[in-house]
């Protein structure tokens, strides 16, 4: 955990061990690749590719769109980086121009597919795409205004630099927002850096004195630029970034578990695991509302998220009895599962932590559609959201579920990974560590068609959004 704090303090690079090596990229057959392009063909272009060249790109029909939150300086989700895997990419950018080309084409259908324009509300879209997409007639069906278009091999933009900035400057006309990510220090690379609004700068290869002194130079040569730092992963790091003048943190640091010196549970978080439990033991409708009652401010936020815009619900409820009475025990229960994660003093990512728990157990309840009936996927919803919670309380999950009554299949799921609900859970899980093998191999095992995974993750992150705002 504090190997690489350690590196971005001193710039000493830890020798890797092979466990540690970076993962290689998946393979496809040629027959993958022309399946591949035949779905997602390259306009104008010769589709000949050597194995090696077709070996770079992932099918398509076993790609589903992965996302990774971008965070504010006030620690909420500005905006989602959308792309296929974390592990083709090198492989992409060392490849020819044409699959670089193709690559980036799978990844804007499938985003068109999951309708961008819906999802995205008042966020950002982050999508990575090389020089040699720039000019691609799939980003015309993007709406500009929410999405930032990052455009990294920026040697690439060098090669015919006239050119490729009379691309942006088209681009940018449009109302897109230009980023950078690469070595924008190099030669001839001003007039680009001038043009963009956003830089990328990845924390996880440099050290502080690098990153600051990076920053510096930026700054010096131009004004207003929106710096982001990527590959955060752990909390120290994230701490150190918002020390400094990044406008937007992306990683995994918001799901990743620490060393945790203390619990983080206050009287407010205790409150809802007995009511969570009352309602779990079947408890009186009336002594629910006594003890809701008893506790003002735990039920003005249960009224707040009940008349937010992701409930569903139309008539306004002002009261806890009606509360009880329209949604129910088990949608209380739900709603009380989230106000884990805002009640109390609690740490400054629990907001962002919450939304992705909302994702995450939207995403899994969403693709149960078809095979669990309401009860279990109502369990299954409560699960994802029980999945993180143990980053919540800065407990071990066992402690965790020593304190609240679950089903015993809710258990299995989260403490070892199987019975009925596992798959689902762990299909979720998939989609936010960009795993295209492991969510096509459970896709394929829970017998739902990837499109519909796209489909249903769209579905949760507006779902969640709305529950949030």
């Amino acid at each position: 955990m504090f190997t690489r704090l350690l590196q971005i303090f001193t710039g000493k690079k830890p020798t890797q061990t092979s466990s540690e090596q970076q993962p290689t990229a998946p393979t496809t057959s040629s027959a993958e690749f022309n399946q591949l392009n035949q779905l997602a063909p390259v306009l104008n272009q010769d589709i000949s590719l050597p194995d090696e060249d077709a070996a770079s790109v992932p099918a398509v029909h076993s790609s589903v769109v992965c996302r990774e939150a971008v965070l504010n300086k006030a620690q909420k989700v500005a905006g989602y980086s959308f792309a296929l895997s974390r592990n083709v990419n090198e492989r992409v950018r060392s490849s020819s121009t044409l699959v670089q080309r193709l690559y980036d084409e799978v990844l804007l259908r499938n985003i068109l597919n999951m309708d961008i324009h819906r999802l995205l509300g008042h966020r950002l879209a982050f999508i990575p795409i090389l020089p040699s997409t720039l000019t691609h007639p799939l980003l015309a069906q993007l709406p500009p205004a929410g999405t930032v278009l990052i455009v990294n091999s920026l040697e690439q933009l060098l090669i015919d630099a006239e050119t490729t900035l009379k691309q942006l400057e088209t681009l940018k006309q449009a109302g897109f927002h230009i980023a950078l990510q690469g070595n924008i220090n190099a030669a001839g690379m001003q007039p680009f850096l001038e043009l963009a609004e956003f830089i990328f700068i990845d924390i996880g290869g440099s050290d502080l004195p690098t990153i600051t002194g990076q920053i510096n130079e930026i700054n010096k040569s131009t004004f207003n630029k929106q710096f982001v730092a990527t590959n955060v992963k752990t909390l120290e790091e994230y701490h150190v970034c918002a020390s400094l003048p990044f406008t937007y943190i992306q990683g995994t640091f918001v799901t990743s578990r620490e060393a945790w010196t203390k619990p983080s549970m206050d009287a407010g978080r205790i409150k809802i695991l007995e009511l969570l439990n009352q309602i779990r033991q079947d408890a009186e409708n009336a002594e629910l509302v006594q003890a809701l009652k008893l506790d003002p401010a735990l039920s003005f936020k249960i009224l707040r998220y009940i008349n937010s815009a992701g409930s569903g619900i139309t008539t306004k409820i002002s009261t806890i009895d009606q509360a009880l009475l329209v949604l129910g025990r088990q949608n209380l229960y739900r709603w009380l599962t989230l106000l884990l994660f805002t009640s109390g003093t609690g740490d400054d990512l629990d907001w962002a932590l919450m939304e992705n728990a909302l994702v995450r157990a939207r995403l899994a309840e969403l693709s149960a559609g078809d095979t669990l009936p309401t009860k279990e996927r109502d369990e299954l919803f409560v699960t994802g959201i029980f999945s993180l919670l143990d980053i919540l309380l800065h407990l071990p999950m066992e402690q965790v579920l020593a304190q609240i009554s679950l089903p015993p299949v809710a258990v299995e799921a989260l403490l070892h990974k199987t019975g009925k609900y596992a798959p689902y859970l762990e299909l979720a899980i998939a989609c936010e560590a960009f795993d295209q093998e492991r969510i096509t191999e459970i896709a394929t095992q829970i017998g739902i068609d990837v499109a519909h995974v796209n489909a249903h993750h769209a579905d949760a992150l507006i779902w969640a959004e709305q529950v949030s705002s």
